[in-house]
């Protein structure tokens, strides 16, 4: 970072007296109302301020953590005098570094948003004060826990050596990945700014709950001693799951520096009817059409959903199967579901389409590898709800994913992750009970309305930096 900025000492530290913990406000959504986010800037705590922002995904990444990490940048412009990203190359699902970056060290764009803030999608253009500094680092292939270590420490040295020009009142950092959350934590230590980490995953847990190869004790220890540096030394925890609360205890951070941050919908609902937004995909009408979305990973074992549509064709059940995204294992997953006419892959949609193709959906799932617990919560579970269809969720019963699921009161239908078996008997058995599918769709959409709205998030996300400020 810049070598002459001077290092200032700021008496709230998180080695200070630690403050009483204070509840976060939950702003309710009106309904029918635009998004909520403040447009007088003399009446918010960043008033003025330069705020720095540190994490490896950002649009125009299209699904996991990118599109949060953008729309809280976008609301975050709205507030500040200036806002500087420092981010890493599109790559994320597929893994695949753009031409454009390969040979480019440092790259800085002028953001602007296309949508509201909190879409959680960016372009290119004039935004007033508003900065992406896009970091080159390696972009492995394929997974491991040596080419994670590659990856991390990469953008990390990347991070390190580029000249932040503006010295920030406020860094916030978001992990994964760790070396950003380091950097960050570098940064405000040198000039005495309050730091803010916001965790989306834990990667300690994730480097031996999510079957990464060589990621053992040794390579979980090792994370863990870097995770732990990262969040001792910030002023504010903010955690997307109270899952996440008790690991994040026992790195030594105090219940008083954990704040709950849930993620909010970034999707608007399409709006068109199942048969309309079938005749948009050009999908077929009739069949009972089953959709899993997103990230196509080690961690989301969809060899399991592979060989329950494989139950449901040998039964001639008349099911039909949609895995949409990109990720390390689609290759694999592709070659387990060769033959299995009723199973289609569709590459990642566009923002139009994404939603059309949850609208088109009778059910939409979500699968975890048995042994994922409290490292994540899925990102796709706020679209899923927003869309108004039926879940089911072959997911760990004490996980993270479950524990979400639940609040819904209905939203969702468990079932034990690994067993293909179980996972179909579930598909068929919501296939035969059509208003128990619109029932459960309800409530989710109820779930989100009430919860996951843009307004809640700004009013969240506004308390915790003014708490983090001011408190």
């Amino acid at each position: 970072m810049d070598p002459t900025t001077t290092r200032t000492t700021r008496a709230t530290r998180p080695d200070r007296q630690a403050r009483p913990a204070a509840d976060l406000p939950v702003i309710l959504p009106k309904t029918g109302a635009a998004p909520a986010v403040p447009s007088q800037r003399h009446t918010t705590p960043l008033a003025g301020k330069h705020v720095l922002v540190v994490g490896i995904n950002y649009a125009p990444e299209p699904t996991g953590i990118a599109p949060y990490t953008t729309g809280m940048t976008d609301h975050l412009a709205t507030q500040a005098r200036s806002v500087t990203v420092l981010t890493g190359v599109p790559h994320y699902p597929n893994w695949h570094l753009d031409p454009q970056y390969r040979y480019r060290l440092r790259t800085r764009e002028i953001g602007r948003q296309v949508g509201d803030a909190f879409d959680g999608v960016a372009g290119i253009g004039q935004h007033d004060g508003l900065t992406i500094r896009r970091l080159r680092h390696y972009v492995p292939a394929r997974q491991s826990a040596l080419r994670r270590a590659g990856y991390e420490a990469s953008f990390l040295l990347n991070c390190m050596t580029t000249r932040v020009e503006q010295r920030p009142d406020l860094v916030v950092a978001v992990t994964p990945a760790l070396g950003g959350a380091v950097a960050a934590a570098q940064v405000a230590q040198r000039t005495g700014a309050p730091l803010i980490v916001v965790v989306q995953d834990l990667m300690a847990k994730a480097a031996t709950q999510s079957g990464i190869s060589g990621g053992g004790g040794k390579v979980s220890a090792a994370t863990a001693a870097i995770e732990r540096y990262a969040l001792r030394r910030a002023d504010l925890v903010a955690v997307v799951s109270d899952a996440f609360r008790d690991q994040v205890r026992a790195y030594g951070v105090p219940d008083e520096r954990i704040r709950l941050l849930p993620n909010w919908t970034h999707i608007h609902a399409s709006g068109l009817s199942q048969a309309d937004a079938r005749d948009a995909l050009g999908w077929p009408q009739r069949p009972f059409t089953v959709v899993h979305t997103g990230n196509i990973g080690l961690k989301q074992d969809l060899g399991n959903l592979v060989e329950a549509a494989r139950i449901c064709a040998e039964r001639d059940a008349g099911v039909r199967f949609v895995i949409i995204g990109d990720g390390s294992q689609r290759a694999a997953i592709q070659a387990q579901a060769r033959g299995l006419a009723d199973l289609e892959f569709v590459d990642p949609l566009d923002g139009v389409k994404y939603p059309q193709s949850l609208a088109a959906a009778d059910l939409l799932v979500v699968n975890e590898r048995p042994g994922v617990g409290d490292m994540s919560l899925p990102s796709k579970l706020t679209s899923y709800l927003t869309a108004g269809r039926a879940v089911i969720a072959a997911v760990g019963d004490d996980g993270a994913t479950a524990a979400e699921l639940r609040r819904t009161n209905g939203a969702a239908h468990l079932v034990a992750p690994g067993d293909p078996a179980a996972l179909a008997e579930g598909v068929l058995a919501l296939r035969a009970r059509p208003g128990q599918c619109r029932e459960m769709g309800l409530l989710g959409r109820v779930y989100a309305e009430a919860n996951l709205g843009r307004e809640a998030a700004a009013g969240r996300l506004d308390a915790l930096i003014e708490e983090c400020l001011h408190g």
